[in-house]
């Protein structure tokens, strides 16, 4: 999931959208269908048992309740941090215990990603997964070593680094995290331990295998998602008594993968082009390949990037520049951001076509500054991801060799790699993405390996035929895309694995905006597992594509006006108003689940204001979408209904204000419109047009 790239992808974390304005609970939030409604019930509703005990034995392990709403039990079991010595120090590995709600019949065993995430702090996206699962099955939820409250690795230089997460100074400090993990821990009799390499995947499925066998659950129904779906593949080869089924979201090969990972390049060249394709609004605005006019802004901003003031993710206003380099981080996190395949095509049309930067500065800074920000220990362990990444992942050098080796080698596979690998962008480019994404040259320093530990020992196929496995990926996720990541994964795992590929999602499909057809296929899953071959997977191909935005008006003269119904006597500029107000309106439901607040700025001024709850409220005071209009006023979503409204007032520069009421459903089909009434003047307004 998690991540800040939502977990991950040879290395690629995923930030966790957790809180009210997670997208997992936009997702419930904006669906009014029965499966979200069921997700919705499940993850607000926690009776909680008046006779609750304060403590519970499970297996052979003392628990005590760490949570009442829902209950919940926490423990934890002494692992060595070292496998390979019997003079090893140990460590503590922790975990939450959430009793079904009934009468359990099985347990749910939920592991996070990222490297680095803490699996209880995805306690509510796992719990909103489960759905009606909750009555009858148990949740373990095990903080991997190194993560959460599990011995958590800390590396302050890493924690502290801010957003400039590439380069020379950053590598530096990965690779100070990794000595300082080499003189934190001592044998017993002295020297210290060489724990640099002893994070590795491996250990952590040995790590909660143990767990497992002192709980004594029975065999567990196992869920991970994106590198979550690593260990996965890792515990279900080593492990396969220990499992009734596994459920891999958002996979990404163990075995051959590719260093380069260049399946993310292939396949953002064809998200882009079909997220405007299956977008009305996008489609009229701007036929041919949304891929093409990205590789015309690449070369615009490597000309000449642009500058401005815009809107932070805390809403605030902030000086920010967009480069080449943005754009590269950009397109990788439309991998997990679907605001980025919402935005990114007009905003770059914006700045090519009419010389407007506005709407680029807002879209980079909102999911750039999402993305850079650290979660704090211990819900994301930064030197963790590290110890992972540079010790299981396939790098362009040789991880046993010294340092300096390692640079030539890494050189020498940039020189040979073909300049049009990633175009538009150059390697060069490309490699220089934030390293949490793709950690190319964050491990060039990172300590020598002395403990040589492979994740996966067996060769295909990886479990029993008995060992049903469901393996889930979005159309739009690149950054572990289906093409040879999940269909390989698939053929690795052997013929108890079924491949379903949701359209329109992306990373992570059980956290998307619009994941209530993921979620009762896996519901229906873990209740019948031996019937996943003939499982009905219609919905999949049948996910809302992303509301992908038409352009971006700088005047309201611009504006494509919504289309008059029987009975609007209103003008052009009425239409367009409308128009207007409602994207203004789209714009700030699809920011919210990134912004770290309940305030945000409009495109071009103006405050937003949000207030959660049952039904989601958002405030408009003198909103600018155009430079020449203000929009007041106020719009709610459902939650039970998915629908969203609107009563707004559209200011004009000149001429009476136009004054409208919405409907529509934000995560409705492409062919539901938004139907708007009102009045300019003594002009009735009445009027369509293509949900925001």
């Amino acid at each position: 999931m998690t991540s800040r790239n939502p977990n991950a992808f040879g290395g690629r974390v995923t930030r966790r959208l957790r809180g009210v304005a997670s997208l997992a609970a936009l997702a419930v939030l904006l669906s009014g269908s029965a499966a979200a409604t069921t997700v919705a019930a499940a993850a607000t509703s926690s009776p909680r048992k008046p006779n609750a005990a304060a403590s519970i034995t499970v297996g052979k392990v003392g628990l005590r309740r760490c949570g009442n709403a829902p209950i919940a039990y926490c423990g934890h079991v002494a692992v060595p941090l070292d496998y390979s010595s019997a003079a090893s120090p140990n460590i503590l590995v922790r975990f939450r215990w959430l009793p079904a709600t009934r009468h359990a019949t099985g347990t749910i065993l939920a592991v996070e990603g990222g490297p680095g995430y803490a699996s209880t702090g995805s306690q509510g996206l796992y719990r909103a997964m489960a759905g009606p699962l909750l009555r009858s099955r148990n949740i373990l939820l095990v903080n991997l070593r190194g993560t959460g409250n599990s011995t958590p690795v800390n590396c302050p230089g890493l924690e502290k680094a801010g957003p400039s997460q590439h380069g020379a100074r950053f590598n530096r400090l990965v690779a100070a995290c990794g000595r300082k993990l080499n003189h934190t821990w001592r044998y017993r009799g002295g020297g210290w331990v060489h724990a640099s390499d002893l994070f590795n995947t491996t250990y952590s499925a040995r790590d909660v295998a143990a767990v497992l066998r002192q709980l004594k659950p029975g065999p567990v129904d196992l869920y991970g998602d994106s590198y979550g779906t690593w260990f996965s593949q890792v515990f279900a080869s080593r492990y396969p008594g220990l499992l009734r089924s596994v459920t891999l979201d958002s996979t990404y090969q163990v075995l051959g993968l590719d260093p380069w990972y260049t399946t993310t390049v292939v396949t953002a060249r064809r998200a882009f082009d079909a997220a405007c394709q299956l977008s009305a609004a996008c489609t009229k605005a701007a036929p041919g390949s949304a891929w093409a006019r990205i590789a015309a802004l690449a070369r615009r901003l490597e000309e000449s990037p642009v500058t401005g003031y815009t809107t932070t993710v805390a809403g605030t206003r902030a000086r920010r520049t967009v480069t080449a380099l943005t754009l590269v981080n950009l397109v990788n996190n439309a991998g997990f951001d679907p605001d980025v395949y919402r935005d990114l095509d007009a905003a770059g049309r914006a700045l090519l076509q009419h010389n407007d930067p506005a709407p680029l500065l807002r879209i980079a800074a909102l999911s750039l500054g999402f993305d850079d920000t650290n979660e704090p220990l211990p819900g994301f362990t930064d030197g963790l991801f590290y110890a992972v990444s540079c010790t299981d992942y396939v790098q362009l050098f040789s991880r046993t060799a010294a340092p300096a080796v390692r640079a030539r080698q890494y050189q020498q596979a940039l020189r040979r790699e073909p300049a049009q690998t990633f175009a538009p962008f150059s390697v060069a480019q490309w490699t220089s993405m934030d390293q949490y994404t793709e950690a190319y040259s964050a491990c060039l320093n990172w300590p020598t390996p002395t403990h040589l530990v492979p994740p996966i020992t067996r060769q295909p196929p990886l479990v029993p035929r008995t060992l049903p496995v469901l393996i889930l990926s979005g159309t739009l996720d690149s950054l572990t895309p289906r093409l040879h990541g999940a269909t390989l994964v698939a053929r690795q795992i052997g013929p108890s694995a079924r491949l379903v590929t949701v359209a329109n999602l992306t990373h992570v499909t059980l956290e998307d905006q619009n994941d209530a057809c993921p979620a009762s296929i896996y519901q229906r899953f873990v209740l019948q597992p031996g019937r996943l071959q003939s499982e009905n997977t219609s919905c999949a191909a049948q996910v809302t594509p992303v509301h992908a935005v038409g352009s971006y008006p700088r005047v309201l003269a611009d504006a494509v006006p919504a289309t008059a119904t029987h009975g609007n006597t209103a003008g052009r500029r009425a239409l367009q108003a409308a128009s207007v107000a409602l994207a203004s309106v789209g714009d700030e439901i699809s920011r919210l689940p990134l912004l770290s607040g309940t305030k945000d700025l409009g495109l071009r001024g103006g405050r937003v204001t949000f207030t959660p709850g049952r039904t989601l409220g958002i405030r408009l005071d003198g909103v600018r979408w155009v430079s020449d209009a203000t929009i007041d006023g106020t719009a709610a979503v459902n939650k039970a209904t998915g629908v969203a409204t609107a009563s707004l007032v559209v200011h004009l520069a000149h001429g009476p204000a136009v004054r409208l009421t919405a409907r529509w459903l934000p995560l409705g089909s492409q062919r539901q419109l938004a139907v708007i009434t009102g009045s300019q003047g003594h002009s009735r307004l009445a009027a369509v047009c293509p949900a925001p």
